[in-house]
Parts: structure tokens; C-alpha cells; sequence
């Protein structure tokens, strides 16, 4: 994952919306889910919340 990736599967994780990551990263809601499709395929989950767990886990793991 690049850097940006990582900082906005962490939001994802803590909940946010596009907009409220694009809000904290300065960055617009579409680069986020541009962002967040990404993820998906990089880490084999088709959902938000599947990324989410996905971060927890590596997280607290």
C-alpha cells in the first residue's frame, strides 16, 4: 500500500465518509474512493467494513 492508501484505510476504519477523509487528507471524496477501490483489490475485500476488519487486524496483529 502507498502512504496515502494506509492513511486512508485507517480513516475507513475509524468510520469516516469519503468527504470526511477527503476533508483530512485535503484530497476530494472522488480521489478517496478512487483511493479505496484500490485497497480493495490490493487486499482481496469487496466492502468498507471487510477493509476495516482487514486494518484492525493487521493493526492489532
Amino acid at each position: 500500500m502507498t502512504a496515502t492508501e494506509t492513511r486512508v484505510a485507517l480513516l475507513v476504519a475509524e468510520g469516516l465518509t469519503n468527504r470526511a477523509i477527503g476533508d483530512r487528507l485535503f484530497i476530494s471524496p472522488r480521489t478517496v474512493a478512487t483511493h479505496v477501490a484500490h485497497l480493495f483489490e490490493k487486499l482481496g475485500t469487496s466492502s468498507r467494513t471487510e477493509l476495516a476488519a482487514t486494518v484492525i487486524r493487521r493493526e492489532v496483529g
